[in-house]
């Protein structure tokens, strides 16, 4: 709901105790939705409890999205952009070990560049079933059909599992900088594809 007639998310601003409520808005309140669904749960948190870290009303909120999942669709924007870009991009390539190679480099990048966000989606239920929650399980559903090909032999989709698994595990450890363990960790996902 916008104040003073604005439309939704158009820089108009809303009030907080008379005083304006600062233009990143949005944005604090994805960066603190992204940390509650996470330790709480999309189900667990509430519109007040969005709002109250920040100071803000739940108006507040209701001027830059249209409800709770509304802002989950902006916590996972980013990553179902990113998978948007993998599945495009294999559209466009033959299954061979350079364009496994390349698949697997990019499927790495969008985990690391977010793994507590990886983790609510795949872990989460609720986030699940939500309407963004089904098109990134989509998603992840033409990967692996990309990754076994044609086959439809069971060691093909182990292989794929596995390759999979072994990047989604190893950049869930702690202590794990993708940066210094992307080659160990890319190597070993292709090596898994290619045996």
């Amino acid at each position: 709901m916008a104040g003073d007639g604005a439309p939704a998310g158009t820089g108009g601003t809303p009030e907080r105790a008379g005083e304006p409520v600062p233009p990143d808005t949005r944005a604090l309140i994805l960066r603190r939705a992204r940390d509650l669904f996470a330790r709480q749960g999309y189900r667990g948190t509430s519109i007040r409890q969005l709002t109250s870290g920040l100071g803000l009303t739940p108006a507040a909120l209701y001027y830059h999205f249209t409800g709770k999942e509304d802002v989950l669709a902006g916590v996972l924007a980013p990553m179902e952009r990113d998978g948007e870009a993998i599945i495009a991009r294999m559209a466009e390539l033959e299954r061979t070990p350079k364009a496994l190679r390349e698949v697997l480099d990019r499927y790495f990048d969008l985990l690391a560049r977010d793994i507590v966000v990886f983790r609510l989606v795949a872990d989460d239920v609720d986030v699940q079933q939500s309407t963004v929650g089904q098109r990134l399980r989509g998603q992840a559903r033409d990967l692996f059909a990309w990754l076994t090909g044609s086959s439809s032999d069971v060691t093909d989709r182990i292989r794929a599992a596995a390759a999979v698994g072994t990047i989604r595990l190893s950049l869930d450890q702690s202590g794990v900088d993708p940066d210094a363990h992307r080659e160990a960790i890319i190597g070993r996902a292709l090596q898994i594809m290619t045996d």
